[in-house]
């Protein structure tokens, strides 16, 4: 990996407490892994600058299927602990200078924006922020970091949650990092619109969306949609 480039970490697992399985789910052909993984790297194109992506994953054996599909999708992987996840992203990063910029993102979220993902990143580095992201969160653009930043927090945070959602502690205690919280309607988003991926439901929704809308490996636009979900009302 060149030591340049921007690296995103898509944390995966097979075992998922509320939906077992569904990162190989197909959406419209591509399993839901894939669907997040291609989005991700499509934001290179709106980059000046490196990105790679990488699959977090964990040691359980019900993940080989997850490496498997990284290995069809040609991406890199790591296997870690399955519930300690801040230590996946320790792991995965170890090799990485502090001033090093990584994402976090996961795979129940199959609509990351590529245009936005790229927005967020320079917004990060001209800012100089040690902890970027959407108020609340966002199911379609990921958070930013820097990897000295994210080695600092995980010595002060030592709750189990923080360890299983890894970045909490950068929005609990905002005053001991350089912390950037964008709004939740940022560069258009529609923080009303659920787009994940938790429930058989939910599955159900992500499914007639990339139905509908799946082209070109599945890399339609947001603002389709958000066009989608209004003309189909159930499904916003």
């Amino acid at each position: 990996m060149n030591f340049s480039d921007v690296l995103i970490v898509v944390q995966a697992r097979m075992a998922s407490s509320r939906l077992p399985g569904k990162v190989a789910v197909p959406l419209n052909g591509l399993p839901l892994l894939a669907c997040v993984v291609r989005r991700l790297q499509a934001a290179q194109a709106h980059l000046p600058l490196g990105l790679r992506v990488l699959v977090a994953t964990t040691t359980n054996p019900v993940d080989d299927v997850t490496e498997s599909l990284c290995g069809d999708l040609q991406v890199d992987f790591f296997r870690g602990s399955e519930n300690d996840v801040l230590d996946r992203y320790l792991a995965v990063t170890a090799h990485l200078d502090d001033d090093h910029i990584i994402l976090r993102a996961t795979a129940d979220n199959p609509l990351y924006c590529p245009a936005r993902t790229a927005k967020i990143i320079l917004h990060h580095q001209a800012s100089g922020a040690d902890y970027t992201s959407i108020e609340n969160l966002s199911y379609v653009v990921p958070e930013v970091m820097r990897v000295g930043a994210l080695r600092g927090m995980a010595r002060r945070a030592t709750s189990p949650f923080c360890h299983e959602h890894v970045t909490p502690y950068f929005r609990q205690h905002p005053e001991e990092f350089h912390v950037t919280q964008l709004a939740p309607t940022w560069e258009g988003l529609r923080p009303e619109v659920r787009l994940t991926v938790d429930t058989p439901e939910e599955l159900q929704r992500m499914a007639a969306i990339h139905d509908a809308l799946g082209r070109d490996n599945n890399l339609f636009s947001l603002e389709q949609v958000y066009e989608f979900c209004e003309r189909q009302p159930l499904v916003s």
